[in-house]
């Protein structure tokens, strides 16, 4: 739970000390970082977590088991935002009179490190999928004025190759840090028959109005509601199903909590290793590159490596 810029070194460091590492999102400051983590992860054996709290959610692995049934038809778009809906919300904390705000890149990976990770590493659960290899954003300053090098209002877009897991689709994120109405976070996943809303809490699935009648996810709706399906195509009405965690759910962050310290004592599978937080953090932090530069970054999401253009 440190700053950004020391998250790759203590980690490295607990590691070969022997010690298992629960680290917070995003895993690394800097986009060549992520190399020296996984090593040290690979090489000592020790437990590593991302701490990118909803992952191990209710919400997420519903999503997942949804999306694999087919429930929404093939994948195509996705989209997810989070914002802070008044200045109060978005960690204004008073800065050392000896330091600059000029210089918050050298601690800090803006909106992107801090909350798009949390949106790709959620997709990247449900999907399966390794990230994009195209990133794009923009942006600017439009609220807090006040000489940071980073943007409050942050847009960005992605492009996902087709992959074993998954066909081709487009990502598109967005993040505001002076927000009016929301304040929340936000994921919506766009198939060929249908979409999911995801929260860590629920998800909302939205069916297309007509449906094949031997579409497996129809059919077995229908065998639920006790509906008998004939062999024609039929006319619905439009289908949403709303799925919630039980009352009394203990929430997102608890159950990734729960899953680094199963996987101590019981030597159990991590949600978020270093491969997969690397692959997370990856996209967001070029998010930043992209930014700064103004032109679109390549990306091997497969090797982890930068595509010269």
């Amino acid at each position: 739970g440190t700053p950004d810029h020391w998250h790759q070194q203590i980690s490295v460091d607990a590691m070969r000390a022997g010690k298992h590492v629960y680290c917070e999102k995003p895993m690394i400051h800097g986009i060549l970082e992520g190399p020296a983590v996984i090593k040290a992860q690979q090489e000592t054996g020790k437990i590593f977590q991302v701490g990118s709290q909803g992952v191990s959610s209710l919400g997420n692995e519903k999503a997942k088991q949804l999306l694999k049934e087919g429930a929404i038809g093939t994948l195509n778009y996705a989209e997810g935002f989070w914002a802070r809906h008044s200045p109060t919300g978005a960690w204004q904390y008073p800065i050392p009179a000896d330091a600059s705000k000029a210089n918050y890149l050298d601690y800090g990976t803006g909106m992107a490190g801090d909350l798009f990770v949390h949106l790709f590493s959620s997709l990247h659960y449900i999907t399966n999928s390794y990230g994009p290899n195209k990133i794009y954003s923009s942006g600017g300053l439009r609220y807090w004025k006040d000489g940071r090098e980073v943007p409050d209002v942050l847009l960005g877009t992605f492009d996902y190759p087709e992959s074993q897991a998954h066909a081709a689709f487009n990502l598109s994120l967005r993040c505001n840090f002076v927000d009016g109405t929301s304040g929340t976070t936000y994921l919506k996943l766009v198939g060929s028959e249908g979409s999911m809303d995801v929260t860590w809490d629920n998800v909302t699935l939205k069916r297309n109005k007509t449906t094949e009648s031997d579409d497996p996810f129809f059919i077995e709706q229908m065998k639920k509601a006790g509906t008998p399906v004939s062999d024609r195509k039929r006319i619905l009405a439009p289908e949403e199903y709303t799925f919630e965690a039980e009352k009394g759910y203990l929430g997102g962050p608890y159950d990734h909590f729960v899953n680094f310290f199963n996987a101590i004592r019981n030597g159990g599978k991590i949600t978020e290793d270093a491969i997969f937080g690397y692959r997370a953090a990856a996209p967001a932090l070029l998010c930043n590159d992209s930014y700064n530069q103004d032109t679109a970054i390549l990306w091997n999401p497969e090797k982890m490596q930068l595509v010269k253009k």
